[in-house]
Protein backbone atom coordinates (compact mmCIF):
# COMPACT_ATOMS: atom_id res chain seq x y z
CA UNK A 1 0.00 0.00 0.00
CA UNK A 2 1.27 3.40 -0.86
CA UNK A 3 1.49 5.65 2.09
CA UNK A 4 0.91 9.36 1.67
CA UNK A 5 2.85 12.59 2.66
CA UNK A 6 0.63 13.74 5.80
CA UNK A 7 0.52 17.32 4.61
CA UNK A 8 -1.29 15.97 1.41
CA UNK A 9 -4.39 14.97 4.14
CA UNK A 10 -7.58 16.99 3.86
CA UNK A 11 -7.31 17.83 8.28
CA UNK A 12 -11.27 17.60 7.98
CA UNK A 13 -11.81 14.39 6.23
CA UNK A 14 -8.32 12.97 7.27
CA UNK A 15 -8.60 11.85 3.91
CA UNK A 16 -5.73 11.88 1.32
CA UNK A 17 -6.51 14.57 -1.39
CA UNK A 18 -7.01 12.99 -4.66
CA UNK A 19 -5.37 15.16 -6.86
CA UNK A 20 -1.91 14.41 -5.31
CA UNK A 21 0.03 11.31 -6.29
CA UNK A 22 1.33 9.05 -3.11
CA UNK A 23 4.56 8.76 -1.67
CA UNK A 24 5.44 5.06 -2.72
CA UNK A 25 8.84 5.49 -0.84
CA UNK A 26 10.73 7.63 1.50
CA UNK A 27 13.88 8.62 -0.37
CA UNK A 28 16.96 8.54 2.32
CA UNK A 29 18.74 10.16 0.07
CA UNK A 30 16.86 13.54 -0.08
CA UNK A 31 16.53 13.84 4.06
CA UNK A 32 19.22 15.90 4.54
CA UNK A 33 19.98 19.09 7.35
CA UNK A 34 20.23 22.13 5.90
CA UNK A 35 21.66 24.09 9.26
CA UNK A 36 24.95 22.96 8.87
CA UNK A 37 25.70 24.87 5.88
CA UNK A 38 26.32 28.48 4.89
CA UNK A 39 24.13 27.93 1.79
CA UNK A 40 21.00 30.70 1.75
CA UNK A 41 17.83 29.48 -0.14
CA UNK A 42 17.77 31.38 -3.70
CA UNK A 43 15.00 33.60 -3.90
CA UNK A 44 13.76 36.36 -5.93
CA UNK A 45 10.69 38.78 -5.19
CA UNK A 46 8.83 40.80 -6.51
CA UNK A 47 10.40 43.61 -3.79
CA UNK A 48 13.65 42.46 -5.26
CA UNK A 49 13.14 43.45 -8.52
CA UNK A 50 11.21 46.86 -7.87
CA UNK A 51 14.66 47.54 -5.39
CA UNK A 52 16.73 46.56 -8.48
CA UNK A 53 15.12 49.00 -11.07
CA UNK A 54 15.23 51.72 -8.68
CA UNK A 55 18.42 51.61 -7.66
CA UNK A 56 19.36 51.22 -11.17
CA UNK A 57 17.64 54.93 -11.32
CA UNK A 58 19.45 56.38 -8.86
CA UNK A 59 22.70 55.32 -9.59
CA UNK A 60 23.43 54.24 -13.12
CA UNK A 61 20.96 56.58 -14.39
CA UNK A 62 21.73 59.28 -12.11
CA UNK A 63 19.15 61.81 -13.29
CA UNK A 64 20.12 65.45 -12.98
CA UNK A 65 18.77 68.77 -13.29
CA UNK A 66 20.10 72.50 -13.29
CA UNK A 67 18.47 74.92 -11.26
CA UNK A 68 19.67 78.26 -10.27
CA UNK A 69 22.92 77.37 -11.59
CA UNK A 70 23.29 74.19 -9.49
CA UNK A 71 23.47 70.45 -10.48
CA UNK A 72 20.44 69.03 -8.29
CA UNK A 73 20.03 65.09 -8.38
CA UNK A 74 16.24 64.16 -8.35
CA UNK A 75 15.07 62.08 -5.77
CA UNK A 76 13.15 58.89 -7.21
CA UNK A 77 10.52 57.35 -5.20
CA UNK A 78 8.04 54.18 -5.23
CA UNK A 79 4.48 54.74 -5.23
CA UNK A 80 3.19 53.42 -2.02
CA UNK A 81 -1.07 53.44 -1.52
CA UNK A 82 -0.91 57.16 0.01
CA UNK A 83 1.79 58.39 -2.90
CA UNK A 84 -0.59 57.49 -5.71
CA UNK A 85 -3.58 58.11 -4.46
CA UNK A 86 -2.15 61.46 -3.80
CA UNK A 87 -1.47 61.62 -7.64
CA UNK A 88 -4.68 60.90 -8.94
CA UNK A 89 -6.63 63.18 -7.09
CA UNK A 90 -4.34 65.91 -7.55
CA UNK A 91 -1.93 65.14 -10.47
CA UNK A 92 0.93 66.00 -8.54
CA UNK A 93 2.64 64.91 -4.95
CA UNK A 94 3.11 66.91 -1.69
CA UNK A 95 5.22 66.08 1.11
CA UNK A 96 4.25 65.22 5.00
CA UNK A 97 4.04 69.65 5.34
CA UNK A 98 2.21 70.03 2.56
CA UNK A 99 5.11 71.65 -0.14
CA UNK A 100 5.14 70.85 -3.79
CA UNK A 101 7.03 67.49 -4.83
CA UNK A 102 9.20 68.90 -7.46
CA UNK A 103 11.26 67.73 -9.44
CA UNK A 104 10.71 64.14 -8.50
CA UNK A 105 10.55 60.74 -10.29
CA UNK A 106 8.05 58.24 -9.35
CA UNK A 107 8.16 54.38 -10.28
CA UNK A 108 4.82 52.33 -10.02
CA UNK A 109 4.02 48.70 -10.61
CA UNK A 110 1.24 48.21 -13.27
CA UNK A 111 1.26 44.65 -14.23
CA UNK A 112 3.33 41.26 -13.49
CA UNK A 113 2.48 38.39 -16.19
CA UNK A 114 3.98 35.07 -17.04
CA UNK A 115 5.72 35.28 -20.20
CA UNK A 116 4.31 32.98 -22.72
CA UNK A 117 7.63 32.34 -24.89
CA UNK A 118 9.44 30.50 -21.92
CA UNK A 119 6.62 28.75 -19.80
CA UNK A 120 7.99 26.09 -17.27
CA UNK A 121 6.68 22.51 -17.34
CA UNK A 122 4.53 22.89 -13.96
CA UNK A 123 1.41 20.12 -13.26
CA UNK A 124 -0.07 20.01 -10.19
CA UNK A 125 3.70 19.42 -8.39
CA UNK A 126 6.90 20.59 -10.05
CA UNK A 127 8.82 17.45 -12.21
CA UNK A 128 11.31 16.28 -10.34
CA UNK A 129 13.41 16.83 -13.51
CA UNK A 130 12.64 20.66 -13.86
CA UNK A 131 15.54 21.88 -11.45
CA UNK A 132 18.64 23.60 -11.85
CA UNK A 133 21.32 21.85 -9.87
CA UNK A 134 24.78 23.33 -8.55
CA UNK A 135 27.58 21.14 -7.38
CA UNK A 136 29.78 22.42 -4.68
CA UNK A 137 33.43 22.08 -5.38
CA UNK A 138 34.53 21.60 -1.41
CA UNK A 139 33.32 19.34 0.43
CA UNK A 140 33.99 18.38 4.33
CA UNK A 141 33.89 14.90 3.40
CA UNK A 142 36.70 14.79 1.02
CA UNK A 143 38.84 17.37 2.63
CA UNK A 144 41.43 14.67 2.39
CA UNK A 145 43.60 14.74 -0.68
CA UNK A 146 47.48 13.99 0.69
CA UNK A 147 49.74 11.70 -1.70
CA UNK A 148 51.65 11.62 1.21
CA UNK A 149 49.36 9.41 3.69
CA UNK A 150 47.26 6.79 3.05
CA UNK A 151 43.95 8.91 2.41
CA UNK A 152 45.51 9.88 -1.43
CA UNK A 153 41.84 9.19 -3.21
CA UNK A 154 39.42 10.83 -1.88
CA UNK A 155 35.99 9.36 -1.45
CA UNK A 156 33.94 10.00 -4.36
CA UNK A 157 31.28 12.19 -3.23
CA UNK A 158 30.16 15.86 -4.28
CA UNK A 159 27.33 18.11 -2.17
CA UNK A 160 25.01 18.80 -4.76
CA UNK A 161 22.08 21.30 -4.07
CA UNK A 162 19.07 21.73 -6.77
CA UNK A 163 16.94 24.53 -6.83
CA UNK A 164 13.51 25.14 -8.50
CA UNK A 165 13.75 26.84 -12.05
CA UNK A 166 12.66 30.37 -11.86
CA UNK A 167 9.17 31.40 -13.09
CA UNK A 168 9.75 34.09 -16.25
CA UNK A 169 7.67 37.05 -16.17
CA UNK A 170 7.46 40.84 -17.85
CA UNK A 171 6.68 43.68 -15.49
CA UNK A 172 5.09 46.86 -16.42
CA UNK A 173 6.15 50.19 -14.69
CA UNK A 174 5.36 53.41 -15.08
CA UNK A 175 7.89 56.04 -14.62
CA UNK A 176 6.23 59.67 -13.93
CA UNK A 177 9.25 62.40 -13.79
CA UNK A 178 7.66 65.89 -12.49
CA UNK A 179 9.58 69.13 -13.14
CA UNK A 180 8.93 72.70 -12.60
CA UNK A 181 9.86 73.75 -16.49
CA UNK A 182 9.40 72.09 -19.58
CA UNK A 183 13.46 72.45 -20.11
CA UNK A 184 14.29 70.81 -16.89
CA UNK A 185 11.83 67.80 -18.24
CA UNK A 186 13.45 67.52 -21.62
CA UNK A 187 17.06 67.19 -19.97
CA UNK A 188 15.75 64.89 -18.15
CA UNK A 189 14.14 62.65 -20.37
CA UNK A 190 17.19 63.04 -22.77
CA UNK A 191 19.03 61.47 -19.48
CA UNK A 192 17.11 58.74 -19.40
CA UNK A 193 16.07 57.43 -23.17
CA UNK A 194 19.88 56.29 -23.86
CA UNK A 195 19.41 53.29 -21.51
CA UNK A 196 16.55 51.75 -23.04
CA UNK A 197 16.99 47.59 -24.15
CA UNK A 198 19.70 47.95 -21.49
CA UNK A 199 19.80 45.39 -18.61
CA UNK A 200 18.46 47.83 -15.66
CA UNK A 201 19.21 46.42 -11.69
CA UNK A 202 21.61 46.16 -9.39
CA UNK A 203 24.81 43.66 -8.97
CA UNK A 204 22.87 40.75 -7.90
CA UNK A 205 19.73 41.54 -10.06
CA UNK A 206 19.90 42.74 -13.40
CA UNK A 207 16.55 42.57 -16.44
CA UNK A 208 16.54 43.73 -19.72
CA UNK A 209 13.95 46.55 -19.85
CA UNK A 210 12.34 48.49 -22.63
CA UNK A 211 11.19 52.06 -22.48
CA UNK A 212 8.45 52.72 -24.50
CA UNK A 213 6.69 55.99 -25.68
CA UNK A 214 6.85 59.12 -23.38
CA UNK A 215 3.72 60.73 -22.33
CA UNK A 216 4.04 64.20 -21.90
CA UNK A 217 1.58 66.33 -19.74
CA UNK A 218 1.53 70.01 -18.16
CA UNK A 219 -0.14 70.88 -14.88
CA UNK A 220 -1.64 74.28 -14.44
CA UNK A 221 -3.57 74.10 -10.58
CA UNK A 222 -4.96 77.91 -9.17
CA UNK A 223 -2.38 79.49 -7.04
CA UNK A 224 0.04 77.21 -7.47
CA UNK A 225 3.35 77.03 -9.86
CA UNK A 226 2.94 75.37 -13.20
CA UNK A 227 4.40 71.65 -13.36
CA UNK A 228 4.79 69.73 -16.44
CA UNK A 229 5.15 65.77 -15.92
CA UNK A 230 6.47 62.82 -18.28
CA UNK A 231 5.17 59.14 -18.14
CA UNK A 232 7.76 56.77 -19.49
CA UNK A 233 6.52 53.11 -19.39
CA UNK A 234 8.89 50.41 -18.79
CA UNK A 235 8.97 46.65 -20.17
CA UNK A 236 10.91 44.31 -17.70
CA UNK A 237 11.48 40.85 -18.30
CA UNK A 238 12.04 39.31 -14.81
CA UNK A 239 12.00 36.06 -13.13
CA UNK A 240 10.80 35.42 -9.99
CA UNK A 241 11.56 32.17 -7.23
CA UNK A 242 9.75 32.55 -3.80
CA UNK A 243 11.64 30.42 -1.03
CA UNK A 244 8.91 27.80 -1.20
CA UNK A 245 6.20 26.02 -3.76
CA UNK A 246 3.40 24.76 -2.47
CA UNK A 247 4.60 25.00 1.39
CA UNK A 248 8.13 23.15 0.08
CA UNK A 249 11.30 24.78 -0.39
CA UNK A 250 13.08 25.85 -3.77
CA UNK A 251 16.12 24.73 -2.80
CA UNK A 252 17.08 20.88 -1.43
CA UNK A 253 20.62 19.48 -0.31
CA UNK A 254 21.70 16.17 -1.19
CA UNK A 255 25.34 13.80 -1.54
CA UNK A 256 26.38 12.14 -4.69
CA UNK A 257 25.56 8.47 -4.49
CA UNK A 258 28.75 6.26 -3.64
CA UNK A 259 29.44 3.11 -5.65
CA UNK A 260 31.82 0.59 -5.65
CA UNK A 261 33.80 -0.45 -8.55
CA UNK A 262 35.52 -3.72 -8.71
CA UNK A 263 38.90 -4.15 -10.94
CA UNK A 264 39.13 -6.40 -13.73
CA UNK A 265 42.04 -8.75 -14.14
CA UNK A 266 42.91 -10.32 -17.57
CA UNK A 267 45.40 -13.08 -17.37
CA UNK A 268 47.31 -12.82 -21.13
CA UNK A 269 49.44 -16.00 -22.11
CA UNK A 270 51.44 -14.57 -24.30
CA UNK A 271 52.95 -11.48 -25.99
CA UNK A 272 49.97 -9.74 -27.34
CA UNK A 273 52.18 -8.11 -29.82
CA UNK A 274 54.18 -10.79 -31.06
CA UNK A 275 51.15 -12.20 -33.62
CA UNK A 276 48.06 -10.93 -35.45
CA UNK A 277 46.01 -13.10 -33.40
CA UNK A 278 43.89 -11.55 -30.59
CA UNK A 279 43.37 -13.46 -27.43
CA UNK A 280 39.51 -13.99 -26.84
CA UNK A 281 39.37 -12.85 -23.44
CA UNK A 282 40.52 -9.64 -24.70
CA UNK A 283 37.92 -9.06 -27.66
CA UNK A 284 35.29 -9.96 -24.73
CA UNK A 285 36.77 -6.60 -22.95
CA UNK A 286 36.07 -4.70 -26.43
CA UNK A 287 32.49 -3.46 -25.24
CA UNK A 288 33.36 -3.30 -21.89
CA UNK A 289 36.68 -0.54 -22.27
CA UNK A 290 35.07 1.29 -25.28
CA UNK A 291 32.37 2.30 -23.11
CA UNK A 292 34.90 3.75 -20.24
CA UNK A 293 35.50 1.03 -18.42
CA UNK A 294 39.17 -0.58 -17.59
CA UNK A 295 41.03 -3.91 -17.12
CA UNK A 296 44.02 -4.71 -15.84
CA UNK A 297 46.32 -7.33 -17.52
CA UNK A 298 48.96 -9.51 -16.25
CA UNK A 299 50.79 -12.34 -17.19
CA UNK A 300 53.05 -12.26 -20.78
CA UNK A 301 51.46 -8.91 -20.92
CA UNK A 302 51.02 -6.44 -18.32
CA UNK A 303 49.24 -2.98 -17.61
CA UNK A 304 46.15 -1.60 -17.94
CA UNK A 305 44.40 -2.36 -21.35
CA UNK A 306 42.67 1.02 -22.75
CA UNK A 307 40.56 1.30 -26.03
CA UNK A 308 43.76 2.57 -28.03
CA UNK A 309 45.49 -0.49 -27.64
CA UNK A 310 42.16 -2.87 -28.31
CA UNK A 311 41.87 -0.69 -31.81
CA UNK A 312 45.43 -1.08 -32.51
CA UNK A 313 45.02 -4.84 -31.92
CA UNK A 314 42.16 -5.29 -33.89
CA UNK A 315 42.75 -2.94 -36.63
CA UNK A 316 44.10 -5.52 -39.25
CA UNK A 317 44.20 -4.14 -42.98
CA UNK A 318 45.38 -5.95 -46.18
CA UNK A 319 48.33 -3.95 -48.37
CA UNK A 320 49.64 -4.93 -51.72
CA UNK A 321 53.37 -5.79 -52.44
CA UNK A 322 55.11 -4.38 -55.70
CA UNK A 323 57.41 -6.46 -57.86
CA UNK A 324 60.89 -5.12 -57.40
CA UNK A 325 62.99 -8.42 -58.88
CA UNK A 326 63.15 -12.17 -58.61
CA UNK A 327 63.50 -11.96 -54.47
CA UNK A 328 62.49 -8.40 -53.69
CA UNK A 329 59.10 -7.09 -53.20
CA UNK A 330 58.41 -3.30 -51.51
CA UNK A 331 54.69 -1.83 -50.10
CA UNK A 332 54.06 1.68 -50.44
CA UNK A 333 52.28 1.70 -47.25
CA UNK A 334 53.93 2.68 -43.30
CA UNK A 335 53.21 0.41 -40.61
CA UNK A 336 51.06 1.16 -37.20
CA UNK A 337 53.04 2.57 -33.85
CA UNK A 338 52.96 0.36 -30.68
CA UNK A 339 50.74 2.26 -28.41
CA UNK A 340 52.60 0.98 -25.55
CA UNK A 341 56.21 1.25 -26.53
CA UNK A 342 55.87 3.52 -29.30
CA UNK A 343 57.52 2.03 -31.56
CA UNK A 344 57.00 0.57 -34.87
CA UNK A 345 55.23 -2.26 -35.00
CA UNK A 346 57.48 -5.16 -35.62
CA UNK A 347 57.63 -8.20 -38.24
CA UNK A 348 55.81 -11.03 -36.38
CA UNK A 349 52.44 -8.57 -36.26
CA UNK A 350 52.21 -9.09 -40.10
CA UNK A 351 51.18 -12.11 -42.47
CA UNK A 352 52.55 -12.81 -45.52
CA UNK A 353 51.21 -14.26 -48.46
CA UNK A 354 51.88 -15.40 -51.85
CA UNK A 355 49.67 -16.41 -53.69
CA UNK A 356 47.23 -17.30 -51.37
CA UNK A 357 50.02 -19.06 -49.56
CA UNK A 358 51.06 -18.71 -46.35
CA UNK A 359 54.68 -17.66 -46.32
CA UNK A 360 56.57 -18.42 -42.51
CA UNK A 361 58.55 -15.36 -41.28
CA UNK A 362 61.89 -17.11 -41.30
CA UNK A 363 61.57 -17.45 -45.07
CA UNK A 364 62.29 -13.23 -45.78
CA UNK A 365 64.18 -9.99 -44.08
CA UNK A 366 61.79 -7.25 -43.27
CA UNK A 367 62.07 -4.21 -40.68
CA UNK A 368 59.20 -2.31 -40.74
CA UNK A 369 59.36 1.17 -40.62
CA UNK A 370 56.42 3.67 -39.58
CA UNK A 371 58.44 6.15 -41.52
CA UNK A 372 58.87 4.89 -44.90
CA UNK A 373 58.05 2.28 -47.52
CA UNK A 374 58.79 -1.14 -46.75
CA UNK A 375 61.39 -3.61 -48.51
CA UNK A 376 60.78 -7.28 -47.80
CA UNK A 377 63.75 -9.96 -49.18
CA UNK A 378 62.54 -13.65 -49.43
CA UNK A 379 65.35 -16.29 -49.35
CA UNK A 380 64.37 -18.24 -52.57
CA UNK A 381 66.37 -20.89 -51.64
CA UNK A 382 63.92 -22.06 -48.71
CA UNK A 383 61.35 -20.62 -50.62
CA UNK A 384 61.82 -23.18 -53.60
CA UNK A 385 61.04 -20.78 -56.21
CA UNK A 386 61.65 -17.29 -57.13
CA UNK A 387 59.43 -13.80 -57.21
CA UNK A 388 57.77 -13.36 -60.50
CA UNK A 389 55.39 -10.23 -61.57
CA UNK A 390 52.28 -12.08 -61.92
CA UNK A 391 52.48 -13.26 -58.57
CA UNK A 392 49.84 -11.67 -56.01
CA UNK A 393 51.70 -11.10 -52.42
CA UNK A 394 49.22 -9.75 -49.47
CA UNK A 395 50.81 -8.27 -46.16
CA UNK A 396 48.26 -8.72 -44.09
CA UNK A 397 48.65 -6.74 -40.26
CA UNK A 398 48.82 -3.53 -38.44
CA UNK A 399 49.32 -0.77 -41.07
CA UNK A 400 48.26 2.83 -40.52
Amino acid sequence: MPTFNKQNIDKKTNKPISSLSPNVTLNRALQTRRDDDIIQSPKRTLYDIDYAIKWFIENDIQPQITADQTLLNIPVIYANGEKWDNVQRLGYLRDEKGMLQSPVIMLKRNSVSERDNVKTLDVNHNPAENVIIYRKGYDERNRYNDPMTSLSSPHDVSKIYVTSIPKYVTIEYDMMIWCDFTMQLNDVIEQILPYGRFSWGNETSKFPTTIGAVNLETVNTVGEDRLVRATIPLTVLATLLPESEARISTIKKMYAIKKVVFDTNIYVSSDLFSTTAVPSNILQMQSHINSGGTANMFGATSGILTANIINYLTSLTEQTATYSNSTTVTVAALVGTNPVTGLAATKNQFDVYINGQYIDKAIYAWTPSNTTSQSIVFDTSILGYTIEATDTIIVNGRWV
